[in-house]
């Protein structure tokens, strides 16, 4: 499923109009009709409606909806923030001189009005917020601030239009918005809808099909589905080794867990052989707890990586059999370590570079160079400290440019980036980015990195990169939702998840089998 900015989808509506030769009144008409069918199945009890609708194309399609739910036996007031119907857009204006064929119960709304409004919303049952659309920027200003305020502490059930009104379509960063139970978008979901915060106001999300032209709609932002996924096959004929033969390198005194997690969730994602390469000091604590998996001591100085067992690490890796090579959980940073992790980047095998691997990667000189050397496929999966870490940008401004951040980073290196913060979001080299809106805050705890790292680990034998980044990050997502299904999100442990991968293969392939034609689909 695509994922557009506002921009993106202005061009859409406009090439869907002006080439395709949709008008405008229709495309409106199909969104309020989408909307109307929503409300219907989801708050079917609900008699008395306030529509609150702005002068823009967002207040149209309210229009449509406010006529719609009349029509069919609603008791509907329509609110629209105007002095008067000159003040309305062409379609707005156009599909209220049809609503007044059928009620007179419209009323435009200025700051003298606002008691009146709030009166009339405290007795709806449910209210349809059509402020403002994907095209509003914030902050949200004048007396719509007011009526914003007004919706939020009514205590009503709220439908939001599109967006929640006062929400950046492309940022999850809001000063005033409403408070959405339900929000219904049309034609593709919008970076709001899955980033927290503005996810939170968006409620339960719904993306109805309005015939927009997908031939207009750029591909490369998409969400990770079940559907746009590809599994791993077993085949009757393979071996251990046919399904590769993953080696996790990291560890050192005290955060011997980090290494466990990791190879242990490699193993359980299909890993065919999984190996722990740890420094001596802790061998004996990996070999305690791995059962399926190997270990490989190797020298350490205090209880971490040396320089000297970088030579080793890289014979032990260039001479095994391995197809896949993970690096970083719990190895601590050093100058040794940065040393070892400057060997491995010469490794001629697919890479992941997680946790202290990318602090340690940090401090490596001219990094992104040796990155952009490799011939085979590097992944880092840093969340936004170690990401700073790598950019030298500070968390915040991170976080309000990810996307061209990450990109760009991902283009100059050569690398694949899963970026880790509220959501998981997947930047490839070549400008694909790919959204995951499973997960859930309990996953917010030590070691649920050290699993990711070792699933990607594991997929990298089985699947081309970019599929098995996207399973990866949608396995990890589904077993943490599963095990705070189970659990709750207070008590979520990183081995919650490893138990719970199994688990999220049948989920996936249990929603793969579910045939979903539907012009209105639910996004969760």
């Amino acid at each position: 499923m695509k994922i557009l900015t506002s921009k993106e989808i202005s061009q859409v509506d406009k090439n869907t109009i002006e080439k395709t030769g949709i008008p405008s009144l229709l495309l409106m008409e199909n969104a309020g009709r989408s909307c109307v069918e929503v409300i219907l199945k989801e708050f079917p009890f609900a008699k008395n409606i306030a529509v609150v609708a702005g002068k823009g194309n967002n207040g149209g399609d309210g229009v449509v909806v406010a006529r719609y739910l009349q029509r069919l036996g609603k008791n509907v007031k329509l609110f629209i923030l105007a002095q008067n119907e000159e003040k309305l857009s062409s379609d707005n204006k156009t599909n209220l001189n049809i609503f007044k064929k059928f009620s007179n119960h419209f009323y435009f709304i200025t700051q003298s009005d606002l008691q009146f409004l709030g009166e009339n919303l405290n007795t709806a049952d449910l209210i349809v917020d059509a402020i403002f659309g994907t095209g509003f920027k914030p902050p949200v200003e004048g007396y719509s601030k007011d009526v914003i305020f007004m919706i939020n502490s009514s205590g009503k059930p709220v439908v939001s239009v599109d967006i929640p009104s006062g929400i950046d379509a492309d940022s999850p960063f809001f000063d005033t918005a409403v408070k959405a139970n339900l929000t219904i978008t049309f034609g593709y979901l919008k970076p709001c809808h899955i980033l927290y915060p503005s996810a939170e106001n968006c409620g339960k999300v719904f993306v109805a099909d309005i015939s927009l032209d997908d031939s207009y709609a750029p591909s490369y932002r998409q969400l990770i589905t079940p559907y746009n996924v590809s599994l791993p096959k077993r085949e009757k004929t393979g071996n251990k080794y046919t399904f590769g033969h993953v080696a996790i390198i990291g560890g050192s005194v005290g955060k011997s867990g980090a290494v466990i997690m990791a190879s242990r969730s490699a193993s359980v994602s299909g890993s065919g052989l999984t190996t722990a390469i740890v420094p001596k000091d802790i061998n004996q604590i990996i070999e305690t707890n791995l059962i399926e998996e190997m270990s490989i001591p190797v020298n350490c100085k205090n209880g971490t990586f040396s320089k000297e067992s970088k030579d080793e690490i890289l014979d032990i890796l260039n001479k095994g059999k391995f197809s896949s090579v993970v690096v970083g959980m719990g190895m601590s940073v050093n100058e040794d370590t940065v040393e070892v992790i400057k060997g491995i980047l010469t490794v001629e095998k697919p890479l992941v570079i997680d946790a202290d691997g990318i602090n340690n990667l940090s401090k490596v000189e001219n990094f992104k160079d040796l990155l952009k050397q490799r011939a085979f496929p590097t992944v880092l999966t840093p969340h936004t400290g170690e990401f700073s870490r790598l950019t030298g940008l500070d968390s915040k401004t991170i976080l309000e440019n990810f996307e061209s951040v990450a990109s760009q980073f991902s283009k100059e290196s050569g690398s694949y980036l899963i970026l880790k913060f509220s959501r998981m979001v997947v930047f490839t080299p070549d400008g694909k980015i790919y959204y995951c809106n499973k997960g859930n805050p309990g996953m917010a705890t030590a070691g649920t990195g050290d699993v990711l790292a070792g699933i990607v680990g594991s997929l990298l034998n089985r699947l081309p990169v970019e599929d098995a980044l996207k399973l990866s990050v949608l396995l990890h997502s589904i077993a943490g939702d599963l095990a705070a299904a189970e659990k709750g999100q207070e008590s979520l442990k990183a081995t919650d998840l490893i138990e719970n991968i199994p688990h999220a293969y049948k989920e996936i392939e249990f929603q793969r089998k579910i045939k979903r034609d539907s012009l209105i689909k639910r996004i969760d």
